[in-house]
């Protein structure tokens, strides 16, 4: 275990990864809407659309895109 500073937040916690449970439970509450969002609609054409359209910031989604293959050729 070690002491790090999330990289959402800012607040420290000790656990292992980059964010904090926190964010940590935000992040797979907006990733599980992502993926429902994927299942029942079409991609729209950009990423503001995308976040307009889920409730997703832009920065979450961006980041989801270059931290997760899964997300990689959205756009």
């Amino acid at each position: 275990m070690e002491f790090n500073k999330c990289s959402q937040c800012g607040s420290f916690f000790i656990s292992a990864g980059k964010l904090c449970p926190n964010c940590t439970t935000k992040d797979t509450t907006k990733i599980q809407k992502l993926d429902n969002y994927i299942e029942n609609y079409s991609i729209p054409d950009t990423i503001e659309e995308l976040s307009l359209n889920t409730g997703i910031p832009t920065k979450d989604l961006t980041r989801y895109m270059t931290e997760n293959q899964k997300y990689s050729n959205l756009f």
